[in-house]
């Protein structure tokens, strides 16, 4: 190596290794594809299966991985591409049959049973229900037996299986006092004990299972070690869940709806599956100033870290038509938030998807940085830093992808608390280009006011607060029709000899509010008077709003990507600018 080649090397360091929040299996030899389930008993044997499978590859090597056969095109997709770049064997099966063929390769040898919930209670509503699904999950990963219904039991019993251990009866606070040495530290599991998806990556990683709520969701977090992920959903508000979660230093990743877990993480960054295929466009670089009358606008949807929802009906399934299914997506500059680390570890082929369809106007932004939790909350029960701990984990990720702007809910957007969180942040990841924030309740609480925090290396960096969203039916001002955001945004400051803050404006569009297509007739403030719960004549949702906000905005106002707007905003507002 010439001393030129030695001083350029150590010029331009290697990109940090990626951080694994949790065991993944290796790629398998041979896919066991089953019926997709729609009964949820059914379901919760099938993933609990899944899980044992996985748990067996963990531990073993490659080997039999089970996959459910989704009546969905992207999910077939990924599969096809895994087994054709593997030379993965595929065999097709019923669940009874996958069963007896993992009973007889030594993979399971035993059952846990369980009382299904039937009550009426709705899907992850407080009140009354069996825990009894979660106890016996939890138990199934460190027990090593499927999760089984009284209604399933004969099945079990017909394939020779011996009962482990009978959990009807059995609450989440038994089942941690008596068995929770047992249990990894490396995360929790949650869930609804009425639905079954992700339990497979719960068991897989003997996980405990909680129903996210009470004394012994507390305690399951309080045992896990900083910056660790909650696995699935629970009962309860969103809040109350991800509130307690954060402040024991753990962050949300919004997977229950997700489906074969086990087999899409198996896939890792970097080695089967390139890293050039897993970087976003960079933008192109902006030097300029801001121009002198204009007011500049960045429109951005995001559903925060729902990873069900990236991986569901985000890009196809029945819904990705109004959002980056979208046949008119690229017609003006805009951003997407993405879960970009929890996209790399569960399902690395639905971020290249993303990434490879994406237009010159598709920018995009890594929402919360690797999982749900509030900055201001992060690790506040516990003496570690979880905050810095969690972001050292996302430089190897920010300087991967290219990904350099984050988007945060706070509590309190702009509290002493947050502000120590942008920075921490910021010095953190050298590179940052700025901080998008909204406040939980509202988005808008921060009326588009930009705070400078300290970065790495002497850097200011940027953190910038939701000015307005559309967002229909809240009856707070700043949430309101496409309509009324666009002529809101033509009355505000344009750029004089110097720029403001009140010339530049980040937008929230709100990923589920239905409004009626603009036309002869309807007044913006009407524009949202339809259906909310379902679809009706001439009403859109997600990407269509928002390019009926931005073809309503008067010449002087310029929509522009994240990346572009905070170039924008540190070329114009950066101290010393």
């Amino acid at each position: 190596m010439t001393a030129a080649l030695a001083l350029l090397c150590l010029a331009v360091p290697a990109p940090h290794a990626l951080h694994d929040w949790f065991s993944r299996p290796p790629v398998p030899n041979r896919l066991l594809v089953v019926p997709f389930e729609g009964d949820a008993q059914r379901g919760m044997l099938l993933e609990s299966l899944a899980g044992l499978a996985a748990a067996h590859c963990n531990e073993h090597g490659p080997g039999t991985l089970v996959w459910e056969d989704l009546d969905h095109a992207d999910y077939r997709r990924w599969r096809d591409e895994l087994v054709a770049a593997h030379g993965v064997e595929s065999t097709r099966t019923t669940l009874e049959g996958a069963l007896r063929d993992l009973c007889a390769k030594g993979v399971v040898d035993g059952y846990l049973l369980y009382r299904y919930d039937s009550g009426d209670r709705a899907l992850f509503t407080p009140g009354e229900c069996d825990e009894s699904a979660n106890v016996a999950t939890a138990l199934a990963g460190v027990l090593g037996g499927v999760v089984v219904s009284e209604d399933l039991e004969p099945l079990a019993k017909d394939c020779g299986l011996r009962l482990f251990l009978d959990c009807r009866g059995m609450t989440e606070e038994q089942c941690l006092d008596e068995y929770g040495g047992r249990f990894s530290t490396l995360g929790v599991g949650t869930a609804d004990p009425k639905t079954r998806n992700a339990r497979s990556l719960m068991i897989a990683n003997k996980l405990f299972v909680s129903s996210g709520r009470g004394p012994a969701y507390e305690r399951s977090i309080g045992r896990c070690g900083p910056d660790s992920p909650v696995i699935g959903w629970g009962i309860g508000g969103e809040d109350e869940q991800t509130i307690a979660s954060s402040r024991k230093g753990l962050f949300q990743t919004a997977t229950n709806w997700c489906h074969n877990l086990t087999v899409l993480s198996t896939e890792r960054p970097g080695e089967e599956v390139p890293w050039e295929r897993l970087a976003a466009r960079e933008p192109g670089e902006s030097a300029r100033a801001p121009e002198k009358g204009k007011h500049y606008v960045c429109l951005t949807l995001t559903d925060g870290d729902n990873i069900q929802w990236l991986m569901g009906n985000f890009i196809g399934g029945s819904e990705g038509r109004w959002y980056y299914g979208n046949p008119r997506r690229g017609s003006v500059p805009f951003t997407w938030g993405l879960p970009v680390p929890g996209l790399l570890q569960l399902s690395p082929r639905t971020l290249t998807d993303v990434l490879a369809t994406a237009t010159p106007n598709d920018d995009f932004v890594m929402y919360s940085g690797g999982g749900y939790f509030y900055p201001d909350l992060y690790g506040t029960d516990r003496a570690e830093d979880c905050l810095a701990l969690h972001t050292r984990r996302l430089r190897p990720v920010m300087e991967r992808t290219g990904i350099r702007v984050l988007a945060f809910s706070f509590q309190d957007w702009d509290s002493d608390a947050a502000l120590k969180a942008c920075s921490t942040m910021a010095r953190e990841l050298p590179g940052l280009l700025g901080i998008l924030a909204f406040q939980y309740y509202p988005y808008s609480a921060g009326e588009g006011r930009t705070v400078f925090v300290d970065g790495a290396d002497g850097d200011r960096v940027p953190v910038v607060s939701c000015r307005y969203t559309v967002w229909a039916k809240t009856g707070r001002e700043r949430d309101t029709t496409p309509g009324n955001v666009a002529e809101a945004l033509g009355g505000l400051p344009v750029v004089g000899e110097q720029a403001t803050e009140d010339c530049f404006s980040w937008v929230l569009v709100h990923a589920w509010s239905r409004f009626r297509k603009p036309g002869p007739g309807v007044a913006p403030d009407d524009e949202d008077d339809v259906p909310q719960e379902a679809e009706s004549a001439n009403t859109s949702r997600g990407y269509d709003p928002a390019l009926w906000t931005a073809r309503r905005l008067p010449p002087h106002v310029t929509p522009v990507t994240a990346t572009e707007f905070l170039r924008l905003i540190r070329a114009g507002l950066a101290p010393g600018a």
